[in-house]
């Protein structure tokens, strides 16, 4: 993988991770609109944070095992 491959494949990764992560909140900005009650924005806040948490910590593993093999790969060369 040359430098610039790995470059191109780590800003399309950064790019899906970006679009999932719009998508959702969309999601939850829906799930607002349709709320009864404060207690149920609580619960849809409290599941929200929790799951974009998660996902980012591994979106941040992820991008940072593909740029690990960017920097193994160009040591190599």
């Amino acid at each position: 993988m040359t430098a610039q491959s790995g470059a191109r494949e780590l800003g399309q990764l950064a790019l899906r991770f970006a679009e999932r992560n719009i998508s959702s909140s969309f999601e939850f900005a829906q799930k607002l609109m349709h709320a009864k009650d404060a207690a149920e924005v609580a619960a849809l806040h409290a599941d929200y944070v929790r799951s974009q948490m998660a996902a980012l910590s591994d979106q941040a593993q992820e991008l940072g095992r593909q740029a690990g093999k960017m920097g193994g790969s160009a040591a190599s060369h």
